[in-house]
């Protein structure tokens, strides 16, 4: 497979699972906090991808190939992005933070550009312009359906920030490493790397009073779902996502990342019984044409 084959499908792939995620989180949350919950899940992610590891290339490959600081500030901006994220989203009316993601392309455009210097690729601008529209559709839809509005809640700047500092893990995760390092190892010293942060941060807020002592009897259904959510929406797609990036470059990751929400439309509706607005069909054919559109530019470029 060439190499823009294979970008496509890992972000096909990892759009899917975090569409996927989306359901998930909303059923674990009634069980976990928001910081556990993710150390949780990084845990599972970090067992798994172990294996992977050992099993394709043995275990020196546990070895981190680049300084550990190196290794220790990627998984920084990998946790800052998960709790960003969630405590943004605690502070802010859930229609606001739909809004402020879908203009992720802008936020990765000018991420990269203070890291790298590098241009927009072609069609970069209509592409992000129509995955704007079409979440503004689906955002105006989903608020006109529930009665709800945009509202200022204080966690936008967090949310943003979030954004920004997943972009900024992307970009140096394809720098730092060495060229010959799998992605797959490059996700797994991550992912472990990223553990102690969360569980840094959890420990705080526990000390503090933030969060309650986590409940040990867990039912089947809860464990089945940190499972899979550690296992795909997690492991995987992270792998999968840095494959993409490494194939066809973080300006095209901003543009399947607003392919999420409509994959997991589409999940929620086929395997949680929900049915979707006809505005969230709309919004997400116009993102899909974004996709498209972008795709048919680079391969013309090309």
């Amino acid at each position: 497979m060439s190499g823009a084959g294979a970008g496509t499908l890992a972000y096909l792939t990892a759009s899917v699972l975090w569409g996927l995620n989306v359901p998930l989180s909303a059923a674990l949350l009634q069980t976990f906090d928001p910081l556990l919950v993710s150390a949780l899940r990084y845990l599972i992610a970090a067992a798994l991808l172990g294996l992977m590891v050992l099993a394709s290339s043995g275990l020196a490959a546990w070895r981190s190939p680049i300084a550990l600081w190196r290794v220790g500030t990627m998984s920084l901006f990998v946790a800052g992005f998960l709790q960003l994220y969630n405590l943004g989203l605690f502070y802010t009316h859930p229609m606001t933070v739909a809004a402020l993601s879908a203009g992720s392309p802008v936020y990765v455009a000018v991420v990269s550009k203070l890291m790298t210097g590098s241009r927009l690729p072609p069609g970069f601008a209509g592409a992000s312009a129509l995955t704007l529209l079409g979440g503004g559709i689906t955002i105006y839809g989903r608020a006109q359906a529930s009665g709800q509005a945009l509202a200022v809640g204080g966690g936008e700047l967090l949310v943003v920030l979030a954004i920004c500092s997943w972009t900024v893990y992307s970009i140096l995760s394809q720098r730092w490493f060495p060229a010959e390092a799998p992605q797959l190892r490059r996700t797994f010293l991550t992912t472990v790397g990223t553990l102690p942060w969360l569980l840094a941060s959890w420990g705080l807020a526990y000390t503090q009073g933030w969060v309650q002592s986590p409940g040990l009897a867990l039912g089947p259904e809860a464990l089945l779902q940190l499972l899979v959510a550690g296992v795909f929406c997690t492991a995987l797609a992270t792998v999968a996502w840095n494959i993409g990036v490494n194939r066809q470059g973080i300006h095209m990751g901003s543009i399947w990342q607003n392919m999420v929400p409509v994959f997991a439309v589409l999940i929620s509706m086929v395997f949680f019984g929900i049915d979707p607005l006809p505005s969230q069909l709309i919004g997400g054919a116009v993102v899909l044409t974004g996709v498209l559109f972008m795709q048919w530019r680079r391969s013309r470029h090309a």
